[in-house]
């Protein structure tokens, strides 16, 4: 789940080679102490600002210090994602496992407002993104996604593209995660990984 937070946090308009830095450097700092970044919940994120003494030295040590948006004194992408580690953890999220017993329970939207009541966060692009990397589907297809379905059947809107990559993975047998997933990966200019 920090892997899904961090992700999710930093992707939102930017390169995704930048992301996959600091998701490196996280990897990177977690295992020189001991620990396994591709099991780490929101806890263990949380963790992780301790060790580096807050959002400002994790920006300099493992983020980078890009603002959440363009607003003046807009807050560091590494300050949401703190944050946002601690909204998901006062909901009893920690796990990309509990997230999805959310949506499974139906009590994914008081998360959902927990998460977008982060500063930089409110639009819903990172939640989408964040349900989207823990496995579940988003309601909302993404910036890439919107471009590549446009590009493909002329204008749509977010949530329609949503509609229309749920509707063609129900027609084709596929999850529409995965769909989502692999068109943003094409998009994005990432090798996309085929099932065995």
């Amino acid at each position: 789940m920090a892997l899904c937070i961090v992700d999710a946090i930093f992707s939102s308009g930017a390169r995704h080679s930048m992301t996959e830095k600091v998701i490196g450097r996280y990897r990177e700092h977690r295992r020189a102490l001991g620990g396994d970044p591709d099991r780490d919940g929101a806890v263990e994120l949380l963790g992780t600002f301790a060790d580096v003494g807050g959002a400002q030295q994790w920006a300099s040590q493992i983020g980078n210090r890009r603002p959440t948006s363009t607003a003046p004194d807009a807050p560091l992408r590494a300050a949401a994602v703190a944050d946002a580690a601690e909204a998901l953890v006062a909901m009893g999220i920690s796990t990309a496992d509990d997230l999805r017993s959310a949506a499974g329970a139906e009590q994914l939207e008081p998360v959902r407002t927990a998460w977008c009541g982060v500063p930089g966060q409110r639009s819903g692009v990172t939640w989408s993104n964040l349900l989207k990397l823990a496995g579940l589907p988003a309601s909302a297809a993404g910036r890439l996604v919107v471009g590549y379905v446009t590009r493909e059947l002329g204008p749509a809107s977010p949530e329609r593209v949503g509609d229309l990559i749920r509707e063609v993975a129900d027609l084709a047998g596929w999850d529409a995660g995965r769909l989502d997933h692999a068109i943003w990966r094409h998009e994005a200019g990432l090798r996309c990984q085929q099932a065995g």
